[in-house]
Formats: C-alpha cells, structure tokens, sequence
C-alpha cells in the first residue's frame, strides 16, 4: 500500500478558537500568574506573546521576567488588563473595555494595540457609546476612529444631538463637531443641547455657544426660546434676526450632509427636476441625442432647476449636452437652499462647451442647482441629455474656473473634436 503525501487543510477552526478562549482566566495549564492591584489574574506565556508585541517584551525580553511565574502590570488598571485578555483569548471587546486599552495603548506607544483595537470598535459604534468614543478618538488623534464616529453622526445628528450623552462630550469634541457642515439637525434643537451642555460643563471662553448658527433658527425660537436664556447678549441676537428677515444681504454658514463621491442628483436620494422641458430623462442614465434630453428656451428668464432631497454639500458637477452635431453651447449654474438667494459656482455664459461637462468649484451647501443655457450655436434652445451631483474627495486644480488637467483631454473618449483644418 503506498503512503500518500498529501498534506490535509482543515479550514474550520471554530473547534481550535473555542478551545484558546475556554484558557481565558483559567488556571489550568498556565505558567504565569499577573498581579495587578494585589488581585491575580492567569494567563499563558505562549498565547500572550503570539498575540501582543507588549507581553512578547515583557515576558521574553525582559531578563528579570523570563524565568519569572508572576510578574507585576503596573500602570493598567485590573479591568482594563482583564479586558485585555478577554480580547486576547476571545478575539472579541465591549467598547469601555476598548476605551481602556486605547488610553493605555496611548500612554505606552503601543501602536498595534491601537490599531488593531480601533478596527475591532469601528463596527460597534451605537448611540449609547459614540460620544464617549469621539472623546477617546480626539484625546488621543486617532483620525481613522475619528473618521468613522463622524461617518456614524452624521447619518444620525438629530438622535445624537438629542441624546443623554450628549453633554458628556468634550468641549474640543463638541466644537469640532458642530463646526462641521455635513452635521444636520434643526439648528434649535442643537442649541437646546448645547445650552444643556454649558450649564454641566465649563463652556471656556464661550467656544461651544458660539458654534450655534442662530441665523438657522426662526425669530420666534430666538425670541421664545434663545434669548431667555441669557447666553447670548441683545446686540447679538438682533444681529441674528436681521440676518434672518433679509436685512443684510450676507449668506450665514449653512449645514448640509455629506455623503463623498456619490451622485446625489438620483431617485434614490429623492431628487427630482422641478424646471424645464421633458425632463424625466435628466437624472437617469437613459437620455440620448434621439428625444430623450431635457430642455429650455433660451429667452433669459427659462433654466432647469434640480431639486437635491435635502441640503447636500456639493463641489463637482457631471453634465452631458446634446452633442448629435458640431453645435456648441454656453451657459452658467447657480446653486441656493431656497430658491430665492442664489450662488453662481460655474460661469460658462462667455465660453462654447460641448457634449460631457466635468465641473469642479469650492464647496457649497445647496439643494437647488439652476442650469440656465445662454447660448446655442443651431437654434434657440439648451439641451441637457444627463446631469449629476457629488461631492468629491479630490479636487483638481482650477484657474479662473477653468480645470488645469495632468492628463490629455484632446481625445475621442473625452469628446474632443476637430473643427477647423
């Protein structure tokens, strides 16, 4: 009979990982004992060192404890090193266990704890917790943990901002926070919050209160609600209705959700086209040279007015225009959140465009994108066969509002074409 030499791959390890976890804290077959506040704590030599380079140190390093069977942790709390173990032996962690390991982690320049432990804790973020990790996350400038709270609030300001904890957050915390554009909630429920948070907190040089936008909040909540408070003064809040009623012409600082390199012009993120001429093409990835493109007389007064699902934060704009032939168009797009005050971000109304517009500009809160087409070099109307919205990571360099590109755009896929010679 011959003998194969084959090797046999066991891919279930559910077996292998329930029996290091059953190790946890006990006793059996351990061979070192740590002390921690005069309490022991049980463990094993081989399974420590595999899985942390600070016990790997300490255990087989350090000449004193090589040959030791107890050795004494100092600077880590017991439940935190409890903690610890329980994630060494189990590959798991509750989020105040993983607040404990960071600052430890911190404290001793354990990078690979803090690594590892912040991608353990991303996935466990929930509203009875995220303050208190937001804290941990800019005490100790963890950006990835940062990024991945401020992803979790922005999708939920409103219960974030209503919520208990919310006042245990730290002034540089909240600050950071609510100076954030894509962190949405109605402005007075952010200043009922943040007015229960100054009585509890020391409110240093009035940094939080200053962060409430109060030309977002109505004249009856400032009159009703605000200025009894006392936080504050008259001429401040004067200032603020004025600014509401249109007495000055300057836009206040508007907030809107941030969602990166996602088309927010969609069906899906409830947009729609509330101006213009056969339009149920515009949004979709349907419209064609044929029939199916919006349109516009060009008379000066007409435009094409997309309607966002709500204040989006926006800087890149994709639109294709009708390129059936060599005509050219021109036109410009302004951006408002009320229809009444609008932003021009993109100028073209001097410039012959045609067919795919890639167009860049510094960001703006919006949910109201007027196109309006100034010139058509064949007749009388602007025609737009696609349009869509983002908000985009990287942003190219722009001069005097025109892209200044590192790659070649005279090219049949980028819809160059020749038209004399």
């Amino acid at each position: 009979m011959v003998e194969s030499d084959e090797t046999v791959i066991i891919t279930d390890t559910t077996e292998l990982l329930g029996d290091v976890a059953s190790l946890y804290l006990n006793q059996k077959f351990s061979d070192i004992t740590l002390l921690v506040d005069d309490q022991k704590l049980y463990a094993h030599k081989v399974i420590l060192a595999a899985r942390s380079k600070y016990f790997e140190s300490i255990l087989y390093e350090d000449p004193q404890n090589t040959n030791q069977t107890e050795i004494t942790i100092t600077g880590m709390p017991f439940d935190t090193l409890r903690g610890l173990l329980k994630y060494i032996y189990t590959d798991t962690i509750d989020v105040d266990s993983a607040r404990q390991i960071l600052e430890f982690a911190h404290q001793h320049s354990l990078t690979d704890f803090q690594t590892t432990i912040v991608k353990k804790l991303k996935p466990l973020l929930n509203l009875k917790h995220i303050c208190a990790v937001l804290n941990t996350a800019n005490l100790y400038n963890l950006e990835e943990l940062l990024e991945a709270c401020y992803s979790f609030v922005d999708l939920n300001s409103s219960e974030v901002v209503t919520s208990d904890s919310f006042t245990d957050l730290s002034q540089k915390s909240i600050i950071k926070l609510l100076q954030r554009n894509s962190f949405v909630a109605p402005e007075i429920e952010i200043f009922k919050s943040v007015a229960k948070w100054c009585k509890i907190n020391n409110d240093v040089d009035d940094l939080v209160i200053q962060c409430v936008r109060l030309s977002s909040i109505t004249v009856v909540d400032i009159v009703t609600t605000v200025w009894p408070s006392k936080l504050f003064n008259s001429e401040k809040l004067l200032e603020a209705i004025a600014e509401i009623v249109g007495a000055k012409t300057e836009t206040s600082t508007s907030s809107g959700f941030c969602l990166l390199d996602e088309n927010l012009a969609t069906a899906e993120h409830n947009a729609e086209v509330i101006l213009g001429k056969n339009t149920s093409w515009l949004l979709t990835d349907s419209g064609n040279t044929e029939s199916n493109y919006a349109y516009h007389g060009i008379d000066g007064q007409s435009g094409i007015i997309v309607k966002l699902g709500t204040p989006f934060i926006v800087n890149h704009f994709k639109m294709r225009l009708w390129d059936g032939d060599n005509r050219s168009y021109s036109y410009y797009i302004s951006v408002s959140l009320d229809q009444k005050n609008w932003r021009r971000v993109i100028d073209y109304s001097r410039i012959s465009c045609g067919s795919d517009q890639v167009l860049f500009f510094t960001q703006q809160v919006a949910q109201y994108i007027k196109i309006v087409g100034t010139q058509n070099t064949a007749n009388e109307d602007f025609h737009i066969i696609s349009f869509k919205a983002y908000f985009k990571s990287g942003m190219p360099t722009i001069t005097n509002g025109i892209i200044c590109p590192n790659y070649n755009v005279a090219s049949l896929d980028k819809k160059a074409i020749v038209i004399e010679g």
